[in-house]
């Protein structure tokens, strides 16, 4: 567990966006005794969405944050032989691999993970709810010839003026609205700025960081079933993870909420376009049918379409991804997880990918000699080590959809498949933490830190 550091607090820390990416910074930082601000467009903390995979990697940063005892508490066990999910033809029921994950490998609900972390939340870090960004920018001020504006008197939360650092514009909600929101500026000076703020950021937008969202061809229907219901139907094999594979289409299940409840996520997909050329109208998320559903899965096998009616409150979601970005970073600003590296949820890696981040920032942003003014080399240095790493999930994950739904170069090779299957994660759950800190720390001492 990180412990305050002396000086710390004199920094001031934006973090724009409250998942999972924006929590985990909040607390990380928030404990080193940085003087963290975390604004939220929500009126409460809140995770869309059913459950997540936490891989080996994921786990052991939580570990590393002093956050994995308090996780595994809301975690759901893995299987015992530890395999990650049975592959299998939906058609013939074959098994086509069953590839054994890198424990420990757990699933948990995303809301009752958000919950649990939110426990470590330090007192110390101020949380400004209904807040939007509407501009950011990096401001600097300390030239010679810099004139301040009549009546300008902005300071920051510790009435301390400042000529460089990181302006958020942020708008709220009416009062009449939103009585119980206390009143804020609509304008919010820092140090630095880590945005959280998702796939469709808000900041990475405003710096202009690039970043094309794309539809990737495929939305998914995702929803939550009674688990004894599942295996009134299906059997107790139901309560393994499970994806069922077949022509632009797969579907997964696997237990969580301590297995009573089972998640499941069936995919459909268009590649009859070249991927820079799908598009998509309308809103990501929206409520659906077991008609839909049963439509796209027409003729599939009754052990998977018997559990659609069983579906409680079935939405239907577009899937969107990120081309790489080139820099996550400019100035005194960065992007964290989604807003940096959104990826589709073929890894199950996603939100492993944003707690790396969170765990590698706050050990680089321990150093000493991290302050308000070298922040943004410590940034960079960040960047170098985790962007490479956060950008190769990316187009893995949408390649192992291709892999999925016989749109790979293996087709319907079973026997390639299941090779392929066997290591093909391990990259990703092997992840040393550890070196990625000796690494930063080299760096800096490299550049003078």
């Amino acid at each position: 567990m990180s412990t305050p550091t002396p000086g710390k607090q004199e920094t001031t820390i934006a973090i724009v966006g409250g998942g999972i990416g924006g929590l985990l910074t909040a607390i990380g930082l928030g404990r080193l005794g940085y003087n963290v601000h975390l604004f939220e467009q929500a009126p409460k903390f809140s995770e869309i969405g059913a459950g997540i995979a936490i891989g080996g990697n994921s786990f052991r940063a939580l570990q590393m944050m002093g956050l994995g005892e308090d996780y595994a508490k809301v975690a759901d066990v893995a299987p015992p032989n530890h395999v990650w999910f049975d592959f299998v033809a939906w058609d013939t029921r074959e098994k086509i691999g069953a590839p054994v994950s890198k424990p420990p490998y757990t699933n948990v609900h995303r809301a009752k993970f958000l919950d649990e972390m939110l426990k470590h939340l330090p007192s110390s870090v101020q949380v400004h709810f209904g807040s939007r960004l509407s501009f950011i920018e990096n401001f600097d001020e300390s030239s010679s010839t810099h004139t301040p504006d009549k009546g300008d008197d902005r300071t920051d939360t510790q009435g301390r003026k400042r000529t460089q650092g990181v302006r958020l514009h942020i708008e709220k909600p009416s009062r009449d609205a939103h009585p119980d929101y206390p009143a804020e500026p609509t304008v919010f000076e820092c140090d630095v700025c880590i945005g959280c703020d998702g796939v469709k950021s808000a900041v990475r937008k405003a710096l202009d960081l690039g970043g094309t969202v794309r539809y990737t061809g495929t939305y998914a229907y995702r929803g939550l079933l009674p688990m004894d219901k599942a295996v009134a139907i299906c059997g107790e094999d139901v309560r393994l993870p499970k994806m069922w594979l077949g022509d632009q289409k797969h579907i997964l299940t696997f237990p969580i909420d301590g297995g009573s409840t089972l998640n499941m996520v069936a995919f459909v997909s268009d590649r009859s376009k070249p991927e820079s050329e799908r598009t998509f109208h309308g809103a990501w998320v929206t409520p659906s049918s077991l008609g839909e559903v049963q439509k796209d899965y027409e003729g599939w096998d009754r052990m998977v379409v018997d559990l659609f009616p069983l579906i409680e409150k079935p939405e239907q979601w577009a899937l969107h991804d990120l081309l790489p970005l080139d820099s996550w970073v400019k100035g005194r600003v960065a992007l964290l997880g989604d807003a940096a590296h959104a990826s589709l949820p073929h890894n199950g890696a996603g939100a492993g990918q944003a707690i790396e981040d969170a765990l590698l920032l706050t050990e680089i942003f321990k150093h000493p000699s991290c302050t308000a003014e070298t922040a943004p080399q410590f940034l960079q240095v960040w960047e170098e080590i985790r962007r490479p790493r956060a950008n190769a999930q990316m187009v893995h994950s949408r390649r192992s959809g291709d892999l999925y739904e016989f749109a790979s170069d293996l087709g319907r090779d079973y026997e390639k498949m299941g090779k392929e299957m066997e290591t093909r994660w391990d990259w990703i759950w092997d992840h040393d933490h550890r070196a990625d800190v000796e690494r930063a720390n080299a760096l800096l001492k490299e550049r003078g830190f």
